[in-house]
């Protein structure tokens, strides 16, 4: 079972593990080297764990353990960093951050309307922003892996909504936060990354 929760808090083990699952979300035939940064939270104790329950019961403060990130195969320059949180002896996978050079210019930022119950958001940013409202089902997409609450088990998890398209020093740069989706009734998670490269290639060429 690898659902990006785990009952320990040893960085080589937590980082080699979040890499099986992005590996595999974007069908590389090689493991994909990591970095790991952070990993200087104090040891768990008693007064932890007991601190880390009741941050599940509601009182919403999470203690960073470390970042894993990573450079992912595919025909942009992209990277991905994964945010892991103490949670008692273990941890979990909170936000993951994606940033993607797109190789096209862009002369302002375009962000994203809020998730809307009915119909599909709009972006924002002047002409940029319509010609990636041209593109069918674009927003869409997008809208859909921009998740800001996730229940992982006991615990739930919480993010801004965050989405940007900014320009770069080489082209336009993609900026994109999410969590975690899990699969298999739970027992598997997926970083949705072979998606949002995809999503990346379509903003691309839309532009």
């Amino acid at each position: 079972m690898n659902n990006l929760v785990y009952g320990n808090q040893q960085p080589d083990k937590i980082a080699a593990s979040v890499e099986e699952i992005v590996r595999k979300d974007v069908g590389a035939a090689e493991p994909i080297v990591y970095r790991i940064a952070g990993g200087d939270a104090a040891p768990a104790s008693v007064a932890s764990v007991l601190t880390d329950i009741g941050n599940v019961l509601g009182s919403g403060s999470t203690t960073p353990l470390l970042t894993v990130e990573m450079d992912l195969p595919g025909p942009r320059p992209a990277s991905l960093t994964a945010r892991m949180l103490r949670q008692g002896v273990g941890c979990y996978c909170g936000t993951l951050l994606f940033t993607v050079t797109l190789g096209r210019p862009i002369g302002g930022e375009v962000t994203i309307e809020d998730h809307k119950s009915f119909g599909s958001p709009k972006f924002l940013g002047g002409e940029a922003a319509g010609r990636l409202n041209a593109a069918k089902d674009l927003a869409k997409r997008v809208d859909k892996v921009l998740r800001t609450e996730v229940e992982m088990g006991s615990i739930k998890v919480k993010a801004p909504r965050l989405f940007h398209v900014v320009p770069g020093e080489t082209g336009a740069l993609l900026i994109l936060a999410t969590l975690p989706r899990l699969t298999s009734m739970g027992m598997g998670a997926t970083t949705d990354a072979r998606e949002i490269l995809e999503i990346a290639g379509a903003i691309e060429a839309a532009l």
